[in-house]
Formats: structure tokens, C-alpha cells, sequence
């Protein structure tokens, strides 16, 4: 309802606040913002759900995205287009134009493309949710390295290593879904060491 809110009254300075608040809740929480806040990651559920339940498959983010100058490339000329309508008072309902753009790219890629690559709030949340003070941990001892976790994360965040799997904290959404699916019980949500 907020999201629907700030959309139809092009409330941008509503949305800043909010997302300050989460890039610094990332310092602390990792990106709970992504995976409970961000009105994108709602839309996105029910897209998730119906292809599922239909069997559709979407395509893997390309190997030419994977770097982190296209990323920053994309923030960057998301911040040069904020500016310039503030500057040239240009009337754009720019939320809109973003919704609307992300959901086109999560009907044709995998979640991982929009909240990795694309999302300039993911990029400065990534930045900030490096070493959060609570994140996801799996407890290696217990870990049977089935590779559940990984095939059930939308952005790609959980790696499996020599010695079991790890959880990358600055690309989790702490979105819960490795923890839930988990047969072994291994994956929390607890203080970073």
C-alpha cells in the first residue's frame, strides 16, 4: 500500500527517506531491505510464483553482465537521471518508469539480473551490507553441501566451497528462502563473526 502511495503521487523524497533508512539497516541487517521492504522484490513474488506453477523458465543473467563496472555503470546513470530531473524540473513519474522497467527484465531473466546487475539500490545496498552485524550462516559441521540452498536463492548469493557452502551476506536478500528449504536445519539469520 505505501509503495502504491508513493507511486501515484511521485513521491520521491518519501522513497529516499525509506531507503536511507535501509542502507542503513543494511550496515546492521544485511539486505532485509531487498528481501521485506523493496516494493520491487514484491512484484516479483507473484511473477516467480505463477512461472513456477506454469513451468516456465527464464533466461540466466549474461556472462557480460557479470562484472561489477556494469553494475556501478548502471547506479551512476541512474544518479546523472535523478539529477537531471530534479534539475530541469522535468515531470516524470519515475517510480513508475522503474517498476515497470524491472518487471519487464524479471519476466525475461532470472531474479539474480534485476537485483545484482541492474538495481541501483541494490548496488549501493551491496556496498553497504559487506560485513552486516546479523546475516545468513550455515553451520558447516552440520551442512551436507546438497546444494538445496543455492538452487533456491534468487540471486545466485550461496557458493559451494571446498569445505561446504557459504552465503555471500552483500548479495543476500535475507529473503529466508535457503533457511526454509534447508533438510538439515544448517542456515540461520544470527550475528555475523
Amino acid at each position: 500500500a505505501l509503495f502504491v502511495f508513493l507511486l501515484r503521487n511521485r513521491d520521491l523524497q518519501r522513497w529516499f527517506l525509506i531507503f536511507g533508512v535501509g542502507l542503513l539497516g543494511a550496515i546492521f541487517l544485511g539486505r532485509v531491505y531487498c528481501g521485506w521492504i523493496c516494493p520491487m522484490e514484491t512484484l516479483f513474488r507473484p511473477i516467480d510464483w505463477l512461472y513456477a506453477k506454469l513451468r516456465l523458465k527464464r533466461l540466466r543473467t549474461p556472462a557480460i553482465f557479470k562484472n561489477g563496472v556494469f553494475r556501478w555503470t548502471i547506479l551512476i546513470l541512474f544518479v546523472v537521471l535523478m539529477i537531471a530531473v530534479r534539475v530541469f524540473k522535468i515531470k516524470i513519474n519515475l517510480l513508475l518508469y522503474i517498476t515497470v522497467f524491472s518487471v519487464l527484465v524479471t519476466l525475461i531473466f532470472e531474479e539474480e539480473f534485476w537485483h545484482r546487475y541492474m538495481c541501483p539500490f541494490g548496488t549501493l545496498l551491496t556496498f553497504f551490507s559487506k560485513k552486516p552485524f546479523f546475516g545468513m550462516k550455515i553451520d558447516k559441521p552440520s551442512c551436507v553441501s546438497c546444494g538445496i540452498c543455492q538452487k533456491v536463492c534468487p540471486v545466485s548469493a550461496i557458493e559451494k566451497e571446498s569445505d561446504g557452502m557459504k552465503i555471500d551476506n552483500s548479495e543476500c536478500l535475507v529473503c529466508l528462502k535457503c533457511k526454509e528449504k534447508c533438510p538439515k536445519l544448517s542456515i540461520t539469520y544470527s550475528r555475523s563473526e
